[in-house]
């Protein structure tokens, strides 16, 4: 609903109003708006309490969203409690004894915080429901990586404390899936130039940044996908077509570079492209006779 249709609710009733109707001279047929100028103390208040009213119900809206998911989170044995539970693990603490949970008496917000190493996570359950794997990742000057070897020994002796028993969780502490590209990039010769640059200096590599941008501001083992990534780079000032000739990743060392069929979940949740791996083809957009 919006704050007009708040507004039509209010001041439809006022205007029919018999007591209204004589005070004003209002005429039946014609709306509030054609006998209220917007600039008159009548539209005014009226705006006001229905701005009032939609932000109110904005606000609850918001809320009743907010509890659903923190209950969805919290549903004991669940995927999401999983992910939830590991985010709440808390390095060089113990759990009080026979818990699975810490005393945090005498602790400040930013002291609990800075323990709490495991920045994101996500649970993802097996076809056959007989494993969860468990992605957690930390993050180091805004970007993810890996729990140290030291963090991920004490993780798993808390994850052995809370999970149910006869249930496999399969933790992935990996460093980000590898990524390989190919793109043409049909450009404004106005601004940009053969090798993306921004013509008025603003930027040396804004196309790369908008590529990389988009991999690192991805959910935690959300959904990548190729349109997205192009109608991110189609709203940039000066590329005027953004075509993917080729995308592929990799997870791990040692495994080889699979090509990315329109989407993909990283195996380790989050995704790096390197700049051997990102190949932009710049093309002078021109037109088609």
């Amino acid at each position: 609903m919006t704050i007009a249709d708040i507004k039509k609710q209010m001041t439809d009733p006022y205007i029919t109003n018999d007591t209204v109707k004589e005070l004003y001279g209002l005429q039946d047929g014609l709306t509030f708006d054609d006998q209220f100028s917007s600039a008159s103390l009548e539209s005014i208040i009226f705006d006001d309490v229905a701005t009032a009213l939609w932000v109110n119900r904005q606000v609850f809206e918001q809320h009743k969203t907010d509890v659903s998911a923190i209950l969805k989170e919290q549903m004991t044995g669940t995927a999401n409690w999983y992910a939830w539970k590991a985010k709440q693990f808390q390095y060089g603490q113990e759990l009080v004894q026979d818990t699975d949970y810490y005393d945090n008496t005498g602790l400040t917000s930013e002291q609990i915080t800075a323990m709490q190493v495991v920045k994101y996570a996500a649970a993802v359950e097996s076809q056959d429901k007989s494993i969860i794997y468990l992605k957690i990742v930390t993050e180091k000057n805004g970007n993810r990586q890996p729990l140290s070897a030291a963090q991920l020994t004490a993780f798993k002796s808390y994850l052995n404390a809370y999970q149910y028993a006869g249930v496999r969780v399969m933790v992935i502490n990996d460093p980000a899936d590898h990524m390989k590209q190919t793109i043409d990039i049909y450009y404004d010769p106005q601004v940009l130039d053969e090798s993306g640059k921004r013509l008025d200096g603003n930027a040396d590599t804004p196309v790369q940044d908008a590529i990389r941008n988009y991999l690192k501001n991805l959910p935690f083992n959300g959904m990548y996908t190729n349109q997205a990534l192009v109608d991110t780079l189609q709203v940039l000032d000066g590329v005027v077509i953004a075509e993917i000739k080729f995308a592929a990743s990799r997870y791990g060392a040692y495994t080889v570079f699979t090509e990315i069929n329109a989407r993909e979940v990283a195996h380790a949740g989050y995704y790096q492209i390197s700049d051997v791996n990102l190949i932009l083809n710049f093309i002078p957009n021109e037109e088609i006779l």
